[in-house]
């Protein structure tokens, strides 16, 4: 079963380390697992899965140590077995938590931040290789400017300026220049604080070639729709958006609006300036709740009101007296239809605090998937048809400003004209 449509933006569920490791392990003797179903069928990118099929997913280095090379599921995975997109770890580096990573610690001076950077070669070549060898899109190499602000104060960048970041930008960008390889395609990334910074940051680094670009939504996040719409239009207009260059990756959103947001935008680019260009956004979402939650996601019912766009989670039913049970799950989903209680609830024993292992996480992390897929086709489906009527007043607006704005020959004055209702719009 395909649930593919490439008429809306794809998303892309950020598949994380427990996904791809318990794919490549082996089910112990004993472990209830689904009849109908092997451990292959969960790799939903490939299209020989039972379960259900979907060819876009996005995956992390930055889950990985410098140097590692490890089989998985990913690194197993055949040329033509889905198209996978790599993030080139700009977080992890950020934060300063990527394991392997040496001499940046929290508090640093920033020139004594940007020198532990440059002395890190190794790190950026350890990335590229891997993204040249494993991906069909990369993320180039971003240093983060949200470690200026408050809730960065444990970065080792915190100290930096954003024009110390912007040229630890370029000399990445150098770097990756010098030592592709041409197997995957790059995607430059592009963010700011705010609309000037955007701007800024696009003049140092648009003359990297590349097949696309990848957008922080942060910025849009707290300032609203129009910090990314202004610097989408302003590098339409340099021409940024031409054929060659046929993909813009949202980083880190996964809410209903915004994926009508994104498809507005593929929309309306593909509409007025290239027809091959494809827009897509992804999170880590599906796979925190069942992981670290230990949640199971719901389709939301996608009405009227704005407060029903919202996926909805509740804990998974976890209890000793459901090891062993027949009874069905209290949700539905191509797997979630195929397992009981018992399914779920394995690990036995009077000091377990926790029933479930490793497979009831992959369950939980599949379904997950399923439901944030199904929510955004629906959504979608909404918002452009003819009859709206389910969909919020702000959200219908929203996508209409985006794709007149495409055709408009001021769009200044129109975005300054919708100023309050973009504004107000962070997803």
């Amino acid at each position: 079963m395909s649930i593919s449509n490439d008429n809306y933006a794809a998303y892309l569920p950020a598949v994380n380390l427990n996904y791809v490791q318990t794919l490549v392990s082996e089910v112990p003797d004993g472990r209830p697992f689904p009849s109908d179903f092997s451990l292959g069928d969960f790799a939903f990118w490939e299209e020989s899965s039972n379960l259900w099929h979907y060819p876009y997913f996005l995956h992390s280095i930055g889950q990985h140590r410098v140097g590692a090379d490890p089989e998985d599921a990913v690194t197993r995975r055949g040329s033509n077995e889905g198209i996978l997109f790599g993030d080139s770890a700009g977080y992890q580096i950020g934060k300063g938590s990527l394991k392997g990573l040496v001499g940046l610690k929290a508090r640093m001076t920033g020139g004594a931040a940007c020198d532990a950077w440059r002395n890190n070669d190794s790190v950026r070549e350890w990335i590229v290789n891997w993204l040249e060898t494993y991906t069909n899109y990369a993320m180039t190499i971003d240093m983060p400017l949200w470690a200026t602000l408050p809730h960065g104060g444990d970065s080792p960048f915190h100290n930096c300026s954003p024009a110390q970041l912007t040229q630890l930008t370029v000399e990445n960008l150098r770097f990756i220049d010098r030592n592709r390889l041409g197997q995957t395609k790059w995607l430059n990334v592009i963010q700011g604080l705010d609309i000037p910074g955007m701007h800024k940051w696009w003049k140092a680094v648009k003359w990297f070639n590349c097949s696309g670009y990848a957008f922080s939504a942060e910025g849009a996040k707290s300032n609203g729709l129009r910090a990314m719409l202004e610097p989408l239009l302003m590098m339409r207009d340099d021409k940024a958006f031409d054929d060659g260059r046929d993909w813009i990756h949202v980083l880190g959103c996964s809410t209903a609006p915004w994926a009508a947001v994104c498809t507005a935008i593929q929309r309306a680019i593909q509409s007025d300036v290239n027809p091959k260009l494809r827009v897509s956004f992804d999170s880590a979402s599906p796979f925190q709740e069942a992981c670290i939650r230990e949640g199971y996601s719901s389709i939301p019912p996608l009405d009227s009101n704005r407060k029903t766009w919202s996926i909805q989670n509740s804990t998974a039913p976890q209890r000793p007296k459901y090891i062993g049970s027949d009874a069905p799950l209290p949700f539905n989903s191509p797997i979630a239809d195929s397992l009981t209680l018992g399914d779920l609830n394995v690990r036995a024993g009077n000091f377990e605090k926790n029933r479930f292992d490793r497979f009831s996480h992959l369950f939980l992390m599949n379904h997950n998937v399923w439901v944030y897929l199904q929510t955004f086709k629906t959504a979608n489906d909404l918002v452009f048809a003819s009859d709206r009527a389910r969909v919020p007043s702000d959200f219908k607006e929203c996508a209409d400003v985006i794709e007149e704005a495409f055709r408009a020959e001021n769009w200044h004055d129109l975005l300054l004209k919708n100023q309050k209702l973009l504004d107000g719009f962070k997803g």
